[in-house]
């Protein structure tokens, strides 16, 4: 008569105890014991981010940022000593016909041309300056950013946000001012810098409007243009 075969050695359900796998060597269980693999579990959601942390009190009025704030003044309070008005008036030459005087020829009056206004130290001075102050306002961002790091603030507002000029002022004065509840200082300090510039701008648009009405009008006094 045949023995039965017995199933090879490995982990098999202990006939004594459900749940529980028991190791068979081959001819005979052992004392080892072990758990099931539990079911697979999803794999957890990735948790958020923890809010930045908060630092009452801390001064946020950095040298940094106010020279950010204030030194568009710099070019905006130059524009105006540009002579807007000679530089955009835009004439050519014009040949004025005298059909009050029988057999005097036309009077030949010459103007600055349209476009030299591109030829002119003012133009290419103010525009100089503008992008000076542009990069250097770039720099004072990355500056005031790592001095906001070392007074503790955490994560404050990329400082390549400058590139686009105004959106760093402001988003890293909303962001100071809620981490720490200050820097009240330079939100008020940028908007009188607008104010400013929108009161330049209006006063060279003035200018500007006023020399292409003298033109036109002139253009219709004598009657006639060409060029």
């Amino acid at each position: 008569m045949s023995t039965p075969e017995q199933p090879s050695a490995g982990w098999y359900p202990d006939p004594s105890t459900p749940g529980i796998l028991r190791f068979w060597d081959g001819t005979a269980w052992t004392a080892h014991t072990s758990a099931p693999n539990p079911v697979a579990q999803p794999a957890a959601a990735p948790a958020a981010a923890p809010e930045p942390r908060k630092s009452p009190g801390v001064d946020t009025n950095t040298v940094w940022i106010w020279l950010i704030v204030l030194l568009p003044l710099v070019s905006t309070l130059a524009a105006l000593l540009v002579p807007w008005r000679s530089m955009f008036t835009m004439h050519g030459w014009m040949a004025i016909n005298s059909y009050s005087q029988p057999g005097t020829p036309p009077q030949i009056h010459n103007f600055m041309q349209p476009f030299d206004i591109f030829f002119s130290p003012w133009w290419w001075g103010i525009m100089l300056l503008g992008w000076a102050v542009y990069g250097f306002s770039v720099w004072f961002a990355y500056l005031d950013h790592r001095e906001l790091r070392n007074r503790g603030i955490d994560r404050p507002f990329p400082w390549p946000w400058m590139f686009l000029s105004l959106v760093y002022p402001i988003g890293r004065i909303v962001v100071t001012i809620r981490r720490t509840g200050t820097g009240w200082g330079p939100l008020w300090g940028l908007i009188a810098t607008q104010v400013v510039g929108i009161i330049v701008a209006v006063v060279i648009s003035a200018q500007i409007t006023l020399a292409t009405f003298q033109f036109l009008s002139t253009i219709a006094r004598y009657g006639g243009y060409s060029g």
